[in-house]
């Protein structure tokens, strides 16, 4: 019985710090898609870890190379697109990482759509998350 009620006040206390990383990166993403949609590059950029890099079909692009673009998208009154993300699940991967993944979908105003399954792993820093490294 106190061997019971020991392990069940155990788990009371730990489901919130494993829901805490989970909550916290899906809060991350989608404020991320409301910055990107509203065009606030400055926290688009601080998202990103220092060691940012993206791996596509066509290579790894830097940090600095997805920033510059990221940019420049949108600029001269074209298009960015409406981002939204779904069905994110997030990973611990130890005390420092996790792992999300999910689908992000960008539609423009043309009524096209461009639909990709991501995965990128955060590492928890003093500014909190930031993306350290992603595939699309």
């Amino acid at each position: 019985m106190a061997r019971t009620l020991l392990l069940s006040i155990l788990m009371l206390f730990s489901a919130p710090l494993i829901a805490d990383t989970e909550n916290e990166i899906t809060i991350l993403l989608d404020y991320y898609a409301e910055m990107w949609n509203t065009g606030d590059t400055d926290f688009i950029t601080s998202y990103f870890h220092p060691e940012f890099v993206l791996v596509s079909d066509d290579g790894t692009i830097t940090r600095a190379q997805h920033v510059s673009s990221i940019r420049t998208i949108g600029q001269n009154g074209g298009d960015r697109g409406e981002l939204d993300y779904s069905g994110i699940r997030v990973k611990d991967l130890d005390d420092s990482h996790a792992v999300a993944y999910g689908k992000a979908t960008l539609k423009f105003e043309d009524g096209s759509s461009i639909e990709s399954w991501f995965s990128t792993v955060y590492e928890k820093t003093p500014f909190g998350w930031k993306a350290l490294l992603t595939r699309n």
